[in-house]
């Protein structure tokens, strides 16, 4: 996929999409492969507690690790079940966590 492809699907599907289903403000956030950068917004590399889907992976993986699954089948509905019962708290903490690094200057702070 090539940045052209990338900037079709976001502008046909996603854009689309979280106008019609999201009923808050958001924010769109993307990891730092080449063709997914911009000069838009400088954005460090290694930044986790700025990067919600780490802690929904976190969260994810928290759910299903140590369940065993016969199949692919059976591996995929356990991760729809985990994933319809992340505690909305993991969303909605964000603002606070974004806060926390801006206090603490870029380092460690408490999450």
């Amino acid at each position: 996929m090539d940045r052209f492809v990338y900037e079709q699907i976001l502008q046909n599907l996603m854009l689309p999409f979280a106008r019609a289903s999201l009923w808050v403000r958001y924010s769109f956030q993307q990891d730092n492969d080449p063709k997914h950068t911009s000069n838009h917004i400088k954005w460090p590399s290694q930044s986790p507690d700025l990067n919600l889907i780490e802690h929904l992976w976190e969260e994810l993986e928290r759910c299903v690790s140590g369940i065993r699954a016969r199949n692919a089948d059976q591996k995929f509905s356990q991760f729809q079940t985990a994933w319809a019962q992340i505690p909305q708290s993991v969303l909605t903490n964000l603002p606070r966590r974004c806060q926390a690094v801006i206090d603490s200057r870029g380092f460690a702070d408490k999450y």
